[in-house]
């Protein structure tokens, strides 16, 4: 990707000198848990600033491998100030999917530092050292945290391994009518295949792909240009009407993993809840978390102020609703999840 002015990203190998000061240090990671477009972001910004957990931010992200070099220099803030220049820059303000502002401080999800060093953007054998790595370090860097809190809903289904590989997590579940989860993804699909997206862009430009990089990520981007061609080409309703099959069947498999993880798991590492469950008693739910994770608030969860966003259903979805909770009959069940 092309900027304005040098982003100063760190080399890898700059914090190589310090990691002996973080080897030792246990990791007991909490985990969002959830579909794509299904209310885990405001979830883990509510639970990150009630109770004493770290996070990963896209400082964290950006500046990854000089985090520890940074702490220790004192250089945090200077890194931190020249990467929201490099958004404001690119004329990156929110992430453009939602309304989540854009800064140095926002929570993201740990897939895309996955990615860079593995070719998955999940837990996999292949990234469970690196993985516990980040939560050292973000450990390290909130010497007040008692945990970290994380989130990537691309391992919803993957609980029970990642059980194995960290006895001590903990899961929170967050589940949303599907047809509001459908009508999101949809919705975003759209407006990723739609103008140019910086923001996108510098999340997965340094993925690690086979063969060479620079061909590698060449070629998505030149195949993301044509997709975003056609649907220019031809229209929001009509791109939407080809797709919603495919999202359908993925969204099918979603929550079928999502509902054979909770059977999966034992009752005393898992909380669940719903979207408009937390957006209706958020101070409620709060202090329902806060038994289960056994950790203190640092700020009242009365401080928490829900936005919910329900998102405008076309004529054609709430045509389809019927025939989508029939398809995901068996999946749920008689499961209290269902919101209407």
């Amino acid at each position: 990707m092309r900027y304005p002015f040098e982003p100063d990203f760190p080399q890898k190998g700059e914090d190589d000198p310090f990691l002996v000061q973080i080897a030792h240090t246990p990791v007991k990671p909490i985990f969002i848990m959830g579909l794509h477009r299904s209310g885990t972001t405001f979830l883990y910004d509510a639970i990150s600033r009630c109770f004493p957990v770290a996070n990963l931010t896209l400082y964290d992200i950006f500046y990854y491998h000089r985090l520890l070099k940074n702490r220790q220099t004192g250089h945090e803030e200077k890194d931190k100030q020249h990467l929201n220049r490099v958004f404001r820059s690119l004329g990156i303000t929110d992430r453009r999917l939602d309304s989540v502002w854009v800064d140095d401080a926002t929570v993201e999800e740990y897939c895309w530092l996955l990615r860079n060093e593995s070719y998955h953007v999940s837990l996999h054998a292949s990234n469970q050292d690196y993985f516990a790595e980040i939560c050292r370090k973000l450990l390290y860097l909130n010497p007040h945290a008692q945990s970290v809190l994380l989130k990537n809903p691309w391992d919803t289904g993957k609980a029970k391994q990642i059980l194995e590989w960290f006895p001590d997590a903990r899961f929170i579940y967050i589940t949303r009518n599907p047809i509001h989860i459908l009508n999101s993804q949809l919705n975003a699909f759209l407006t990723l295949i739609t103008g140019a997206q910086p923001f996108q862009t510098m999340l997965i430009d340094k993925f690690k792909v086979p063969g060479d990089i620079r061909f590698g990520m060449t070629l998505f981007y030149g195949v993301w240009k044509i997709i975003r061609g056609l649907k220019a080409l031809l229209g929001d309703k009509v791109v939407a009407f080809f797709v919603r099959p495919f999202t359908v069947l993925s969204l099918q498999w979603q929550l079928k993993s999502y509902y054979d993880d909770l059977k999966s798991l034992p009752p005393q590492s898992v909380y669940r809840l719903t979207y408009d469950s937390f957006n209706t008693d958020p101070v409620t739910k709060l202090k329902e978390i806060q038994t289960f994770l056994d950790l203190p608030f640092t700020m009242a969860p009365e401080n928490i102020h829900p936005k919910p966003r329900k998102g405008h259903l076309s004529e054609a979805l709430k045509k389809f609703e019927p025939k989508l909770m029939k398809k995901l009959e068996k999946i749920l069940g008689h499961s209290a999840d269902v919101e209407h």
